[in-house]
């Protein structure tokens, strides 16, 4: 008796944070797409309001979450060994699909990423909405099941959603009642998913998303919607009249009309007063404090002042940089993750690749002064810390590292042929010969 209401008692919590879960996910997909945003802010208005202004809505998520999210901002460079060429073969979107899971890791906490066979090459899916199956291992899926695209044309139809199963043996696609559309061998051998984390789980699988952005986002939306209101009814005010009678109409007021208020009578117009200028201080602060909490530094669009230089950057990115080193160690370990997937996917196709993979992450540099970037250059240069046909393909990425070095080397030998002799010292010496 008691197993069974625990039993039920389990299970419908399990639906409701299910539920909210999903609500949660959707809410912030449509923040950081700009996708009907305006729902989640007419609850704080009354029906009337709306009909005075349009919502004012404001799109900060996508660029917070961008600027946070920098692992794959100029790809990552990977090697398997005799087998480099082959496997890049096989992933040419790669760098651009991780991107893309890396933002949506750093939005909603948890992504679920599939890792499919299509072409002749890798392809990967993130997906948002899913539910695990724990074996012994709470932080380790055994199995996932997560809808699949509703492919009827009857936007009504709910019913008809369908759902995929996976486990390391099986794959099903089943019905919204939980019945078994289809069923077949998982011939991978291992669960084709890769679960990515905004951050190292602590007491559970699931990690929290941006929430912070996201209410931050729904605050600014709502005090300016508030703010707007509010000076609409500055601009225009609230007319009003004394020692009007009940049976006498009163005439709309403009430049042409002349009202007769009588003796006693008296028109004004009200406007409530308002502090714009706080109103925006305030919304100013919101941000610059969920951004702080980010370890983003914003500079309001002001005129005048310096440009920052790359060692200001560098100082004022400290605390990100920090970040960036501590998400490189959580990545490299995702890409292992992903190699592990494609090696079993690929060995069922014909193709083998190695067992272990290196990666390398590209960073983003700080700008320099051309003064500070050839000291720079020519340090790396006299230490054989990088090549001149290197710096020659960062500076023409159309360029590759063989047909860089031909110029170099075609360069050097124009150069000395023409030894000292200038286009300042040719001039000169024409100069001489005309006299």
């Amino acid at each position: 008796m008691i197993q069974t209401w625990v039993k039920d008692k389990l299970t419908e919590t399990k639906l409701i944070n299910a539920s909210k879960k999903r609500a949660e996910i959707r809410k912030y997909l449509d923040y950081y797409t700009g996708t009907s945003v305006e729902q989640y802010i007419t609850e704080y208005f009354n029906s009337d309001a709306f009909k005075e202004i349009p919502p004012s809505l404001t799109n900060f998520t996508r660029k917070f979450i961008n600027k946070i999210s920098r692992i794959y901002t100029l790809g990552a460079s990977r090697t398997t060994g005799s087998t480099t060429d082959a496997y890049q073969s096989l992933i040419p979107t790669k760098d651009v699909r991780m991107k893309h899971i890396e933002r949506m890791t750093t939005l909603v906490g948890t992504v679920a990423n599939r890792v499919y066979w299509q072409d002749g090459r890798f392809e990967y899916r993130p997906i948002y909405y899913f539910e695990t199956y724990f074996g012994d291992n709470p932080f380790k899926p055994e199995a996932i099941i997560y809808p699949l695209l509703n492919n009827s044309s009857d936007l009504s139809d709910t019913l008809g959603v369908q759902w995929a199963y996976w486990d390391a043996d099986v794959y099903a696609v089943l019905d919204g009642d939980g019945g078994v559309v289809q069923e077949s061998e998982n011939t991978y051998g291992v669960l084709p998913f890769v679960f990515t984390h905004r951050e190292d789980q602590i007491d559970s699988f699931y990690v929290e998303g941006a929430s912070d952005i996201i209410n931050c986002n729904e605050q600014i939306n709502i005090g300016l919607t508030e703010m707007n209101l509010g000076l609409r009814f500055n601009m225009f005010g609230q007319p009003w009249v004394k020692g009007l009678m009940a049976d006498q109409s009163m005439l709309r007021s403009g430049s042409d009309t002349i009202l007769d208020m009588g003796d006693t009578g008296e028109f004004n117009i009200t406007s409530p007063s308002g502090n714009i200028a706080d109103a925006i201080n305030h919304i100013k602060f919101q941000i610059e404090l969920v951004a702080s909490n980010n370890h983003l530094w914003i500079q309001w669009a002001e005129s005048g002042g310096e440009v920052p230089s790359g060692i200001s950057l560098m100082i004022k990115d400290m605390e990100r940089k920090e970040d960036y080193y501590d998400d490189i160690a959580l990545w490299r370990l995702y890409e292992k993750d992903f190699y592990r997937v494609e090696r079993a996917i690929a060995e069922y196709n014909g193709i083998s690749l190695p067992e272990d993979i290196g990666v390398d992450f590209q960073e983003v540099e700080y700008p320099k002064t051309v003064q500070d970037q050839i000291l720079k250059d020519d340090f790396d240069i006299q230490n054989n810390l990088i090549t001149r046909a290197k710096i020659m393909v960062r500076e023409n990425k159309d360029l590759t590292i063989q047909q860089a070095q031909a110029l170099i080397d075609e360069n050097k030998k124009r150069n000395e042929k023409e030894g000292d002799q200038s286009i300042f010292n040719k001039f000169r010496e024409g100069a001489r010969q005309d006299k």
